[in-house]
């Protein structure tokens, strides 16, 4: 089965400053370069034959650097990327980034904020209106407290394409599933928003298993459907409690009981019609 990765990260502690935000030493399986060659070989163990990278800091320093990376390899097929969208010069730096064609999306750190209603800000509007105009895609890092204010953003953009990130991180590990699931459901009909099924294991904790992750990729198999759901590894954040491989060989387990037509829109081409891969 073809497999398109839309979520893997690269980076390199020679820009540690700019990943600052959440990169300490204490992250041990994190703390060092993830480059190109060790990226093609756990694709390549798990038949994926392409990526969409996503950004790891908000710094346009590693934006340039993504695009770079995406400029240079093939199988990268596309950047999701930070731009700082209260700029004065907001709308032309997107604009300016757009001409990139691998650049498919822009994505604050809306988890990290201290507001959790900051996408609400009136001020963002130009740099909003700017991504829809040029093409771009909205990525939505958001934890559960912050989905009905994602809501009300999406409202007011009915026709910007968004992408929540890693199932809004619903808590698994605290078995906080009812209140997820109840504000997730918000997004059923709302047509333009998609949902990657990725970072869910870490969300989980080390004793991770399919049999606690399913009822939370059912809840989204039923919320969003088969057309509205991408792959992503979450890689190397996965390695905190896993693998890439077992990631894997977990997703095609709770994918199981979908048709193969199905599974094959999750796996791939999913993610290549929402990013125009």
């Amino acid at each position: 089965m073809r497999r398109i990765d839309c979520h893997m990260h690269l980076w390199t502690l020679a820009m540690e400053q700019h990943y600052a935000l959440w990169m300490t030493p204490a992250l041990t399986p994190l703390y060092r370069d993830y480059g190109v060659t060790e990226a093609r070989g756990v694709l390549g163990r798990n038949g994926v034959e392409g990526v969409v990278l996503v950004s790891a800091a908000n710094s346009v320093h590693e934006t340039a650097y993504l695009i770079g990376l995406a400029d240079g390899h093939d199988f990268v097929r596309g950047v999701v990327a930070w731009l700082d969208l209260l700029a004065p010069s907001a709308v032309k730096d997107i604009e300016d980034w757009a001409r990139f064609a691998k650049l498919k999306a822009l994505r604050p750190y809306l988890q990290d904020l201290p507001d959790d209603d900051w996408i609400l800000r009136p001020e963002l509007t130009p740099a909003i209106r700017a991504i829809q105009e040029t093409g771009l895609r909205f990525e939505a890092l958001i934890k559960p407290r912050h989905i009905l204010h994602a809501l009300r953003f999406i409202d007011r953009h009915p026709n910007l394409p968004v992408m929540v990130d890693h199932m809004a991180k619903p808590e698994i590990g605290a078995g906080h599933f009812d209140a997820w699931r109840r504000d997730m459901e918000h997004f059923r009909d709302r047509r333009h928003v998609h949902c990657k099924i990725s970072g869910i294991v870490t969300e989980d904790g080390p004793n991770w298993s399919v049999a606690r992750l399913q009822p939370y990729l059912d809840a989204v198999l039923d919320i969003f459907g088969p057309d509205r759901l991408v792959f992503g590894s979450d890689w190397p954040v996965v390695n905190l409690v896993g693998s890439y491989d077992r990631w894997v060989a977990a997703l095609d387990q709770g994918l199981a009981g979908l048709p193969l037509a199905d599974r094959e829109k999750v796996w791939a081409t999913n993610g290549e019609r929402y990013y125009g891969l």
